[in-house]
């Protein structure tokens, strides 16, 4: 047989061009059928009695021949894929084995000619082949008992936005104005904020949440590059002040279009990712909504291992994607000899590494899943030993760690399998004891909310904080609004304010609302002949005030009306030199 893809209108042109005629007589021996001796003969008498009783030809494919032809017709647009196929009925069908006879193999070369069905066979066969059976999900029950690391990630995540979107605001967050990462003594101050430790605490290995967290929020659309600081977009702050759920809902769905960052090129064991000549890799804007498909159609709540999860993106096309345009240009180690594409399959070191990381370091990171996990140490060293190069390489990527994933409520809320989210909470975290703000939590407190909490009272004690009029009043000051003061300290409490704090927030408004600042007003000279005039006008009296004996003050925003109206007197306003 010789190679073609080729869509050939009949099965009879599929066998000419196709097959030999030393072929075509296996064949017809297998049918049963007699045999004649030419080409043209032997093809006649095979597509006859095929389709003379194509049911019952069909019936004596094995099973997995039969399914190879159901999801061909039915699923694949008329092209058979080996991935998909072996990783949902874990067999070939083209392989001899104890259920999948030669006799059967030959057979099914007659249904399926180089991977495609001849469009006269194809109409036929839909007739009566029924469609295949969807693949099943398999779910694990229980993790703990295998020695993971188990991590719940929605409530550290939320916790973490606020405590980033404070610092962004704050501008305390410095980026390389080129590839959007944080400096390094950036991360480390996050490190120390985080809500819980990052994911390993392995210089080695090095930071993975604080690494993710400024790209998420630039990439998210949460905040963008000023300079070399992060400073909040609009959407950034609104999420601080209200919603830091739909915060992340918005990121996420705004990441999947970024093209801020390629999460693979964290892989660095793997080199010529940025090859000079041509885009190697493909952009991630096109692999992130694949995983993402996968994602919303997994059950929120169970544990799925991530053996499971890749052999998913395997079997259906829905979920595939090409990871480089150029595989030939990757290589480990050195150039001249290590390239990956020498191998036959090379979906482990790409698809799947890009999945892992994108799981543990992005939507992980981001609250959507919660993780178990160990470390990443030798865990997948099967996958990548065999290629030159690799011999000191302890793990692939710093996320081959990872175990299982479970969609959890926050990632149920942004996947779009509940309409709201409800952040649970401890009752009474906080309670009031006169003007001081006492937490009472189980757990540390977030170092996000300690930060905030420091900027509005003075911290007397570990878990209590004072309020004041003069903290309310610097509060003020550094750029919080009293509004929203009060607004936070209620959702962290369950009971009504106490009367000193109705007292000092009373005595604070008071205090910040005597003296406003409602903007520069210009300052004019004028002689006293001209004062008297403008200020007599009944037109131009109303756009300034007396200053002094020979100023007026011009009102904000009516310098315009009150140059036209001494214009229209026979004046310019001119300029001191």
């Amino acid at each position: 047989m010789r190679t073609s893809q080729n869509v050939y209108p009949t099965l009879k042109q599929a066998l000419n061009d196709e097959f030999l005629s030393r072929d075509l007589k296996i064949i017809a021996d297998i049918m049963g059928v007699n045999v004649p001796s030419t080409k043209a003969e032997r093809i006649e008498v095979i597509v006859s009695t095929l389709f003379n009783d194509l049911p019952g030809y069909f019936s004596q494919l094995s099973t997995s021949g039969q399914n190879a032809v159901a999801e061909t017709i039915h699923n694949w647009d008329n092209f058979f894929h080996w991935r998909p196929f072996i990783n949902k009925y874990f067999s070939s069908p083209m392989t001899e084995s104890e259920n999948n006879s030669k006799r059967q193999i030959i057979l099914l070369d007659l249904f399926i000619v180089e991977r495609r069905v001849p469009v006269d066979l194809l109409e036929r066969l839909k007739e009566f082949v029924p469609k295949p059976q969807e693949i099943n999900t398999d779910y694990e029950e229980d993790v703990e008992s295998e020695g993971l690391v188990v991590r719940e990630t929605a409530t550290p995540a939320l916790a973490n936005l606020a405590t980033f979107l404070t610092m962004a605001r704050d501008k305390k967050i410095r980026v390389s104005a080129k590839t959007g990462k944080a400096t390094a003594a950036t991360m480390r101050k996050m490190g120390e904020l985080l809500y819980e430790p990052d994911w390993y605490d392995d210089d080695k290995i090095g930071p993975m949440q604080v690494f993710a967290w400024p790209l998420l929020l630039q990439g998210g659309g949460l905040a963008k590059a000023d300079g070399s600081l992060l400073k909040l977009t609009p959407t950034g702050r609104k999420a601080l002040q209200d919603d830091q759920a739909g915060g992340i809902k918005k990121a996420w769905q705004r990441w999947e279009k970024s093209t801020l960052f390629d999460e693979f090129s964290r892989v660095t064991a793997i080199k010529g990712q940025k090859s000079n000549r041509g885009r190697t890799m493909t952009t991630p804007v096109k692999r992130r909504p694949m995983i993402n498909r996968l994602l919303k159609d997994l059950q929120p709540g169970k544990w799925i291992s991530l053996e499971e999860l890749d052999r998913q993106m395997q079997a259906n096309l829905y979920y595939n994607f090409p990871m480089v345009n150029y595989e030939w240009k990757l290589y480990f180690d050195e150039p001249h000899y290590g390239h990956i594409d020498h191998h036959f399959d090379t979906w482990p070191l790409l698809q799947f590494r890009y999945l892992l990381i994108y799981l543990f370091e992005y939507c992980a990171t981001l609250g959507l899943v919660d993780v178990a996990y160990t470390d990443p140490y030798w865990a997948r060293s099967e996958d990548y030993r065999s290629y030159w190069g690799t011999d000191e390489l302890e793990y692939l990527s710093h996320c081959d760690g990872l175990k299982y994933v479970r969609i959890n409520k926050l990632g149920a809320f942004v996947f779009g399998h509940i309409d709201e989210y409800e952040e649970e909470k401890e009752d009474a975290l906080f309670v009031l004891d006169g003007a001081d703000l006492i937490f009472t939590g189980r757990r540390a407190i977030a170092p996000g909310k300690a930060i905030y909490l420091e900027k509005v009272a003075e911290r007397v004690e570990v878990d209590r904080w004072r309020f004041s009029v003069s903290s309310l009043l610097t509060a003020v000051e550094s750029g919080e609004n009293l509004l929203e003061i009060r607004k936070i300290l209620e959702s962290l409490c369950s009971e009504k304010f106490s009367n000193e704090m109705e007292f000092l927030f009373k005595e604070a408004w008071e205090k910040t609302s005597a003296f406003i600042d409602v903007g520069q007003a210009s300052l004019i000279e004028c002689g006293r002949e001209f004062r008297k005039q403008v200020l007599s006008n009944n037109k131009l009296s109303k756009l300034c005030l007396p200053a002094g004996e020979k100023y007026l003050v011009v009102l904000p925003g009516q310098e315009m009306k009150f140059a036209s109206a001494i214009k229209a007197m026979g004046f310019i306003l001119g300029v001191k030199k």
